[in-house]
């Protein structure tokens, strides 16, 4: 494993590594497209060229909730949960960090930057 981006040590305020959101390859089903790793803007996977195979170096640069990787797996190697309960784990991850409040003071403090007709802040 690699050490974390510093920049996605925190979701919300909530250290990064105190979430349980990673994503999981199976090298039985990987292909070695490296979509995955390509697609990543956050660094979680490397090639195992070697192998080639996708690997998860740096879980918890995974942004939670994200599962674009997995969207776009060609052979659906790439899970989040068991049993295809993905939604439920990020619904559950909503619920026990009790996100909802911190996203609604970050709003009002974004508010100029996040307004969509504008605020004529300076």
């Amino acid at each position: 494993m690699e050490q974390q981006d510093k920049k996605f040590s925190e979701w919300h305020g909530i250290e990064r590594d105190k979430i349980n959101w990673t994503p999981e390859v199976d090298k039985n089903k990987c292909i070695g497209c490296g979509l995955c790793v390509t697609t990543c803007g956050r660094g979680v996977y490397k090639f195992d060229y070697e192998n080639r195979k996708s690997k998860v170096v740096n879980p918890n640069n995974c942004l939670v909730g994200c599962q674009t990787c997995s969207n776009l797996c060609p052979a659906k190697a790439i899970s989040f949960a068991e049993e295809d309960k993905t939604r439920e784990k990020a619904q559950d991850i909503v619920k026990t960090t009790e996100i909802l409040p911190r996203v609604k003071k970050e709003l009002e403090l974004r508010k100029c930057e996040l307004n969509t007709k504008g605020c004529g802040c300076s």
